[in-house]
């Protein structure tokens, strides 16, 4: 941030009048050399990467590496976590950005040399729309610790955002190498392998996950979903009989398992599900829930 201490520096030089000095006397008399000096820094922790459990009534292990799987109303106020590196992401994540950057600027001098706070930097910029700002912070992070595994995974996600889905699986599997024990990583390397049809691989690695966490809504529905491409579709309604009624009402989604619960024979509950999504948010999800609604009907 030194960039914003120049501009600074240059706006207040190129302000000074006459008029003025008795003032900036006065301002500067107040100050001295302990002005100038930087406090300890906060070094990277490992527990810092983790939420708090106490983010979400129903925590699990991918809860806990990402907060993008907890719905912005269960999240706490900034105010209200324990640590202050924690504020920066809840307050963008709420979309409360002006709060986070406050938080960014305050929390500069102590974690300046933590890859945690240039990442959090990043994430606010990403969840602002600015992924070239968010690029640059993310690569920050990686100066200050380079082979840190989480801005790698984002910036993955940046590349698959922007469509570069060779550099994004490049990303995730550089990240999972690096932090084996994580299952962020894993997860968005797993649905590029199954978005280009890599269906074993992907399977394998969504199998692992759930292995280690088998009430994650999104697992599960990976799961049911790599059977329903296989056309074992028993097997994926009995994955997507674990999801919640909510999951089902994004369109895209019901139609999958509405798809799955008719070719299983189970066509009354289709149309419940069918019944209850949310409207279709392209033209090729409403063509879809369509094709599958007129399934269902000749059944």
């Amino acid at each position: 941030m030194k960039y914003l201490l120049t501009s600074l520096i240059l706006l207040s030089l190129s302000g000074c009048g006459t008029q003025s000095q008795k003032k900036n006397d006065d301002e500067l008399s107040e100050i001295t050399n302990d002005s100038f000096q930087m406090p300890p820094a906060k070094l990277y922790q490992i527990v810092d990467d983790f939420i708090d459990e106490d983010l979400s009534s129903e925590p699990n292990v991918l809860k806990q590496e990402s907060i993008a799987k907890v719905p912005p109303e269960e999240v706490e106020e900034a105010e209200d976590v324990k640590g202050d590196i924690n504020k920066i992401l809840l307050s963008c994540y709420r979309g409360k950005f002006d709060q986070g950057f406050k938080f960014i600027d305050d929390l500069y001098k102590e974690y300046r040399k933590n890859p945690i706070y240039w990442t959090q930097v990043g994430s606010c910029y990403l969840l602002q729309g600015s992924k070239r700002k968010a690029l640059l912070f993310y690569n920050k992070a990686r100066e200050v610790k380079k082979n840190y595994a989480p801005p790698i995974n984002n910036i993955g996600v940046i590349f698959q955002k922007s469509n570069f889905d060779q550099k994004a699986l490049k990303a995730y599997e550089e990240a999972k190498r690096l932090s084996s024990f994580s299952l962020t990583p894993l997860f968005n390397l797993a649905q590029v392998y199954a978005d280009y049809g890599f269906i074993d691989e992907a399977k394998a690695l969504f199998e692992s996950m759930y292995r280690k966490d088998s009430k994650d809504q999104d697992v599960i529905y990976a799961l049911g979903f790599i059977y329903f491409v296989e056309g074992n579709y028993g097997k994926a309604v009995s994955f997507y009989n674990e999801l919640s009624d909510e999951y089902y009402k994004a369109a895209g989604i019901g139609a999958n398992v509405a798809y799955a619960l008719v070719m299983n024979g189970n066509s009354s509950e289709a149309k419940d599900v069918l019944n209850s999504v949310t409207a279709p948010k392209t033209r090729e999800e409403a063509q879809y829930v369509n094709n599958v609604k007129s399934l269902v009907e000749s059944k």
